[in-house]
């Protein structure tokens, strides 16, 4: 092979490459655990919501969180440009509310499961989460296919904690499935 053939192969090959390293690691991802969450807004009068499971906590101080948005979802349009959401953190009892939030239709009659309230600046509240954060958008940060949501946490509720029964599990999603966390003996 000459030196001009090799360079039309080398970005075939290139390509290859970075695929090869896309799939494995989405393998790689499909093998952490992560919690799962409903994220809500209302844009133009219409809540819209979508099933999230990269959430993290950014800071304490301010109180901030961070979620991470497929910008090709159906919802993605109505995060950008609202000023606030909720993320409502699920228990392992939910999970058909996370797989009703992760099909169609869009917008509006995902609200039809659930039990949904207004809360503070008009966002949408799901009651029995483990817990339902609103926050304000402080930043969003526009990286591959994704969109990183910033939120400083306006409003905070956490779910009841009954003394005489154990806590709640929370909805995990691990390898294609739903899943929940079981301590481990001591």
């Amino acid at each position: 092979m000459n030196a001009v053939e090799m360079s039309m192969h080398a970005p075939a090959a290139a390509e290859d490459a970075a695929l090869a390293m896309q799939a494995s690691f989405k393998q790689a991802m499909r093998r952490l655990a992560g919690g799962v969450a409903l994220l809500a807004t209302v844009h133009d009068g219409v809540r819209h919501g979508m099933t999230v499971t990269a959430v993290s906590s950014l800071t304490m101080e301010p109180p901030a969180l961070l979620v991470s948005v497929n910008r090709s979802a159906s919802a993605f349009a109505a995060f950008a440009a609202s000023a606030r959401f909720s993320v409502n953190l699920l228990a392992e009892a939910q999970a058909d509310l996370a797989s009703a939030f992760a099909r169609k239709p869009d917008g509006d009659a995902r609200f039809a499961n659930g039990a949904w309230r207004t809360g503070v600046h008009g966002m949408p509240v799901l009651d029995g989460a483990l817990a339902s954060i609103v926050c304000r958008v402080h930043d969003t940060v526009t990286f591959g296919t994704h969109a990183i949501l910033i939120g400083r946490v306006e409003q905070l509720a956490v779910g009841p904690l009954a003394l005489d029964e154990p806590p709640r599990a929370p909805l995990l999603f691990l390898s294609g499935q739903f899943g929940a966390f079981r301590p481990m003996p001591r």
